[in-house]
C-alpha cells in the first residue's frame, strides 16, 4: 500500500544539493560572568560633561546596551533545513572561498558538492503525504525515498519542516537511518539542503533528523573509503553543521593518522574539513603534517596551499619547519600576481604565527617583495600585510605608510576591527605615517560617527582598544575616553569571555589620564575599587628569589640594578619599583643631587604602596629624581634601536612625572663582559640621568670582580 503511494524508484542522486538563498543577519546575545572582570567592580564615575572642542560624542550616541550580555554579530546561511549555525561575517566568507577554490579544480569534482547538482525536477509530483501511522508502517526505503521526494516538491513549493504534518515522516525517517544504503543516506542528507530554514538548529524536527544522520553517517565512517568519507564531509558543509556534527570532528580524528600516505589533493581538502571543525586531535603528529606538506607543495596550487594555511590557521597548528616555510614564501613570491586576495591573506596569517624569530628576515624579505603589489590588493589583504611583522616586531615604513594612506581614504567603509587592528600596528611600532600623519584625527572621528554606534555596540572590545592605542600615542579625546570607560561599556566588556584581558587596557587608560590626561577631563572614571583590584591583578611582581625560577626580564632588572649600585656606592641607592603601576614590569629608581652626586631614597618613598603611583616628592629640595627602564627582548622594532609604542609611552608618562629617564636596551647590554656591560650603562645614564659617573666605571669594576671572585671561592 505504502509502496504504490510513493513514487516507485529515486534515480542515483549526483553529488548533492546547495540552494542560493539570502543571508540572514541575526543577533546573539550571551551572558557570561567573567570572575576577575565583571559588574561588581563598576560605577558610575563621574557624570560627562560638554567640553567644547573635545567632548562630541553626544549623549544621543552613547555606547550603551540594556541586556546583559555583548553582542555578536552573526550569520545564518540559510542553505538548508533549520540550521542556524553562527559564524563571523568574514570566516563564514572565508570558507566559502576555500570552498570555491575545492569545486573549481577537476581534482576535486568526485569529493565536493557542486550548486548545480540538484534532484531530477521530474521526481517532486510522486510526493505524497502520509499519516503518522502510514509512515511507520513504511519499509525504510520508502520512508527514505518519501523524504527525498517531499523535499524536491518543498523547493518548488517552500513548506515548514517544524510542522506538525511532517513530524510522522521526520520521526520514522530518523529512527530507521540504520537500514536504508549508503547511497540513500547520502540522498537524505543533501535532500535536507532543500529545506527552508526553521529558526535553530534545535528546532524538533529538524535537531532530530541532522542528530539521527550525523550518527548514522558517524557510525559508517570506518567503512568508506576516504572519498567517500569526503563527500559526506563536503555534505555536512553545505548544511553549515561542521563545526557541530560529530561526524566532521570523527572523520579529522580518523584521517588523522593517514596523512603520510595523503595525495596531493586529499591533503588539501583534509585540512578544508579540519579548518571547519576548528582542530586537530593532539595525538595527530603536527610533523607528519609538515613533513607530507614540504613533498607535496610544488605539486599544489598557491590557491590550494591557501585552503591548508587556512586549515592550519584556524586550528592553531603552525609549522616549524624552517625549510617549509622558506618554500611557502618562495611559492608566495611567485604566484604573487596570481593569487587570489583570501588565500593570500590565509598564507601571510599562517606565516605571521610560523616564522620563528631567528628567520625575522624572511618576513622582512616578503614584505620588500609584497611593496609593489599593494595597490591592487583589497583592504583586508593589506591588513595581513599591515600585521605581518607585528608578532616578531618587524617594521617596513613602506609598507606601513603606503597601506595607511590607503585605510584613511576609506576609512568610512572600513569595519571597525580593521580600524582598530591598523591602529594597533601604527602604535605598536610608534608610527607616524609621514603621507597620512592627521591618521589618527580621522581615527577619531570616525570613531564618533553615529553610524558606528551600531557596530561598536556588537565589537566593544574593538571601540575600546581603538580608545586606549590613541592615547598610547599621547592622543587623548576626552568623548572617546569617557564612552570607553561608561559603565554601560564595561557592562559589555565584563560580560564576554573572550574579552577577559580587557581589563588590562582600560586599566591602562585610567592611569594615563591621571598622568597625561586633559586637566578639564569631567567624563567617566574606573571606580577606585575597581582600579585598585585590575592594578593588582595586571601588575607583575618585583624580582625576588633564586635566579633559576625569574624570567629573563627578571634576572636583566637585577644584574643592572647591582652594577647601578656599585657605580654608585651601595645597594641603598637604588630600588626597583612599579613607579607606574599600570605597567607589569618593575623600573629602577635612584636620586641624585643637583651636582649628580648619588644619595639615599626618601623613606617616605620607599614606604609607597606597591599599587600607587610614585610620583617624585616634591617638597624635598636639592633631589633630582631618576628612572631607569630595563628594555628587554621585546621592548625595540627588530634591528633597530626604536621603542615599541607602549615603552616609548612608559618614557613618556616617566618624564610627565618629573624623571630624569635612562633606557637599558638589552642588545647593546646583554653578552658583553663586566667591564663592557658597565661602560654600556654609563652611556645610558649619561644620554638621561642626573647621574654623574666620572671614574665610578672602574671603582664599580673593581667590586664587581672582587664580588665574582669571592663567589666562586664559595662555589668551590
Amino acid at each position: 500500500m505504502c509502496a504504490q503511494r510513493l513514487w516507485p524508484t529515486v534515480q542515483a542522486l549526483g553529488r548533492g544539493l546547495i540552494n542560493n538563498r539570502t543571508e540572514i543577519i541575526q543577533q546573539s546575545v550571551k551572558a557570561y560572568n567573567v570572575q576577575n572582570f565583571n559588574s561588581s567592580h563598576l560605577s558610575q564615575g563621574h557624570q560627562q560633561s560638554h567640553v567644547p572642542g573635545h567632548d562630541r560624542f553626544s549623549t544621543t550616541q552613547r555606547v550603551t546596551h540594556a541586556a546583559r550580555g555583548s553582542f555578536n554579530k552573526v550569520i545564518a546561511r540559510s542553505l538548508h533545513s533549520g540550521t542556524v549555525f553562527y559564524v563571523k561575517e568574514f570566516c563564514d566568507s572565508e570558507n566559502e572561498h576555500a570552498h570555491a577554490i575545492l569545486r573549481s579544480l577537476p581534482a576535486y569534482h568526485a569529493t565536493t558538492v557542486a550548486g548545480d547538482n540538484i534532484l531530477n525536477h521530474s521526481f517532486y509530483q510522486h510526493a505524497v503525504q502520509l499519516s503518522d501511522s502510514e509512515w511507520a508502517r513504511c519499509s525504510a526505503e520508502e520512508v527514505a525515498n518519501g523524504f527525498i521526494a517531499m523535499s524536491q516538491l518543498c523547493r518548488h513549493h517552500p513548506m515548514d519542516l517544524e510542522d506538525s504534518k511532517h513530524s510522522g515522516l521526520c520521526a520514522t525517517l530518523s529512527s530507521k537511518l540504520t537500514h536504508i544504503s549508503d547511497n540513500q543516506l547520502l540522498m537524505v542528507l543533501s535532500a535536507l539542503s532543500l529545506w527552508p530554514p526553521t529558526s535553530a538548529t534545535t528546532t524538533p524536527n529538524f535537531v532530530a533528523l541532522w542528530n539521527a544522520l550525523d550518527k548514522a553517517c558517524t557510525e559508517r565512517m570506518r567503512q568508506w573509503d576516504m572519498g567517500l568519507m569526503f563527500l559526506v564531509a563536503d555534505h555536512w558543509f553545505t548544511l553549515r553543521l561542521s563545526r557541530i556534527s560529530m561526524y566532521n570532528v570523527k572523520m579529522t580524528k580518523v584521517l588523522g593518522k593517514r596523512v603520510t600516505s595523503m595525495a596531493p589533493a586529499q591533503l588539501v581538502q583534509y585540512l578544508f574539513y579540519a579548518n571547519l571543525s576548528r582542530k586537530l586531535e593532539p595525538f595527530i603528529i603536527k610533523r607528519e603534517i609538515e613533513k607530507r606538506l614540504n613533498e607535496v607543495l610544488e605539486q599544489i596550487s598557491v590557491e590550494e596551499l591557501g585552503v591548508i594555511a587556512m586549515g592550519f590557521f584556524k586550528t592553531q597548528t603552525f609549522l616549524q619547519s624552517e625549510e617549509l616555510l622558506k618554500a611557502i614564501v618562495k611559492k608566495t613570491k611567485e604566484n604573487l600576481e596570481f593569487v587570489s586576495d583570501a588565500s593570500l591573506c590565509a598564507i601571510l596569517k599562517l606565516l605571521r604565527k610560523s616564522i620563528p624569530v631567528t628567520q625575522w628576515q624572511l618576513l622582512h624579505s616578503l614584505l620588500d617583495f609584497l611593496q609593489p603589489h599593494l595597490d591592487r590588493l583589497n583592504n583586508m589583504c593589506l591588513l595581513q600585510v599591515a600585521l605581518l611583522g607585528s608578532d616578531l616586531l618587524v617594521f617596513h615604513p613602506q609598507v606601513i605608510d603606503t597601506i595607511a594612506v590607503k585605510f584613511a581614504s576609506d576609512i568610512k567603509v572600513l569595519r571597525l576591527k580593521d580600524i582598530e587592528r591598523i591602529t594597533f600596528v601604527l602604535m605598536l611600532y610608534n608610527c607616524v605615517p609621514p603621507s597620512q600623519p592627521d591618521i589618527f584625527g580621522l581615527i577619531a572621528e570616525e570613531l564618533r560617527r553615529p553610524e558606528r554606534v551600531f557596530e561598536i555596540n556588537h565589537y566593544p572590545k574593538c571601540f575600546v582598544s581603538c580608545v586606549v592605542y590613541l592615547a598610547t600615542m599621547g592622543l587623548f579625546s576626552q568623548d572617546l575616553i569617557s564612552a570607553a570607560l561608561q559603565p554601560s561599556m564595561l557592562n559589555l566588556l565584563s560580560m564576554n569571555r573572550n574579552y577577559i584581558g580587557m581589563g588590562r587596557e582600560v586599566n591602562e587608560l585610567d592611569w594615563a589620564l591621571d598622568i597625561e590626561g586633559p586637566p578639564n577631563y569631567r567624563g567617566y572614571r574606573l571606580a577606585p575599587e575597581m582600579r585598585t583590584h585590575l592594578t593588582k591583578q595586571y601588575m607583575g611582581n618585583l624580582p625576588l628569589g633564586p635566579a633559576k625560577y625569574l624570567t629573563h626580564q627578571e634576572r636583566l632588572l637585577l644584574e643592572v640594578k647591582d652594577k647601578l649600585a656599585a657605580m654608585m656606592g651601595g645597594q641603598h641607592l637604588v630600588t626597583a619599583t612599579h613607579v607606574l603601576p599600570h605597567f607589569q614590569n618593575p623600573d629602577l629608581v635612584f636620586c641624585t643631587t643637583n651636582n649628580g652626586d648619588p644619595v639615599s631614597l626618601p623613606e617616605e618613598y620607599l614606604d609607597l604602596a606597591p599599587t600607587s603611583l610614585k610620583i617624585p616628592i616634591e617638597h624635598i629640595s636639592g633631589v633630582q629624581w631618576n628612572a631607569v627602564i630595563i628594555a628587554g627582548r621585546n621592548s625595540f622594532i627588530r634591528n633597530t634601536e626604536t621603542m615599541r609604542g607602549t615603552v616609548h609611552m612608559k618614557k613618556r608618562q616617566l618624564l610627565r612625572l618629573g624623571y630624569h629617564v635612562s633606557v637599558v636596551p638589552h642588545m647593546e647590554y646583554s653578552r658583553k663582559r663586566l667591564r663592557s656591560k658597565l661602560e654600556c650603562l654609563e652611556r645610558c645614564l649619561n644620554q638621561g640621568s642626573s647621574f654623574v659617573s666620572d671614574g665610578r666605571v672602574e671603582s664599580a669594576w673593581v667590586i664587581l670582580k672582587s664580588q665574582a671572585e669571592r663567589q666562586e671561592e664559595i662555589n668551590g
